[in-house]
């Protein structure tokens, strides 16, 4: 069995934590499903938007449950620049990398939902869970 991953905002830290033994999906939360696609938030972000990977602040453990489950907050700066991609940029990173339609579509889901983040105050957290 492999690990699940899902992306999700939240409009705290307590409220994330509430997603560790259920996940994003059974808290009823936003969220994007990545499991076995995407090595980090932060890659993406650097490589969408030309910036260098140490630009960026580390996620942050918020919640873990010692044994397969665990929670993290994804840093402030890597959410803005996810969220500040635009559309033409998408695009040709999509086309640079020659990723598949499904590969865009999380992408565009991800970026979606960092903006959503931005917009309403929230933020962004990592769900994992083996």
């Amino acid at each position: 069995m492999g690990v699940l991953v899902d992306y999700f905002t939240a409009d705290s830290e307590q409220s994330a934590r509430l997603v560790l033994p259920v996940g994003p999906a059974g808290a009823n939360l936003p969220y994007v499903d990545c499991k076995g696609w995407l090595d980090g938030l932060d890659t993406l972000a650097a490589e969408l938007s030309g910036r260098d990977l140490s630009e960026f602040g580390d996620s942050e453990v918020i919640a873990d449950d010692g044994e397969s489950a665990g929670v993290e907050r994804e840093a402030p700066e890597t959410v803005a620049a996810l969220a500040a991609v635009a559309d033409a940029r998408l695009r040709e990173y999509a086309d640079e990398e020659l990723l598949d339609e499904f590969e865009i579509e999380r992408i565009t889901a991800l970026r979606e939902l960092a903006r959503e983040a931005v917009r309403l105050g929230r933020g962004m957290y990592r769900w994992a869970c083996a």
